[in-house]
């Protein structure tokens, strides 16, 4: 390799791990907005990933591939507020992975364009989404057991153009930022 040479980045493999968004508007509205969503991302940044729809009581929940991004889930749950009568009642909730336990989150009502919750540990949880930030274990604004919605079924498939965000999305949802304070600052409109 030359002395100017850039190594490529080795590709992040995510471990596999259940990630579902869950959103309160119906299957219709849900499937317009994942068809925008697929729009957003050039061709050479993106691929075609199957993802699951099912519905419940009013609620549509979007279950991503197993080895997506973390930072997808996060993305996709923001993406879906905009849903005709959601009224910020979104969650993102992913199973335990190696580097972190399963969490829940949901709108952040003091951090702009973030979310926060709990994780299974008992330990809060910020993630601002467009940096993939995450701020953990700091006490959040929202109950501590979030009420999400079950029962979901039948899936049915749906394919979605996905960005691969890249390696510097912080892939293992590791604390990034201090605190809540400091996140809300860097991100305040």
């Amino acid at each position: 390799m030359g002395l100017f040479s850039k190594k490529a980045p080795e590709p992040v493999a995510h471990p596999p791990v259940e990630r579902i968004a869950h959103v309160a508007a119906d299957l219709a509205a849900v499937r317009l907005r994942l068809d925008e969503y697929g729009t957003l991302w050039p061709p050479k940044r993106a691929a075609s990933h199957t993802l699951h729809l099912a519905t419940s009581g009013g609620w549509t929940a979007v279950r991503l591939p197993d080895a997506v991004h973390p930072w997808q889930l996060h993305n996709l749950a923001i993406w879906l507020l905009d849903c005709p009568g959601v009224d910020g009642r979104v969650f993102a909730v992913s199973a335990p992975a190696p580097t972190h336990p399963g969490y829940t989150l949901t709108l952040d009502p003091e951090v702009p364009d973030a979310l926060c919750g709990w994780d299974s540990n008992g330990d809060g949880w910020t993630v601002s989404v467009p940096s993939n930030e995450v701020v953990r274990p700091e006490a959040v604004p929202v109950d501590r057991v979030l009420a999400v919605p079950t029962g979901f079924g039948p899936w049915e498939p749906v394919e979605v153009l996905l960005e691969d965000p890249g390696a510097a999305m912080n892939p293992t949802n590791a604390p990034d930022v201090p605190s809540r304070e400091r996140l809300r600052r860097r991100h305040a409109y």
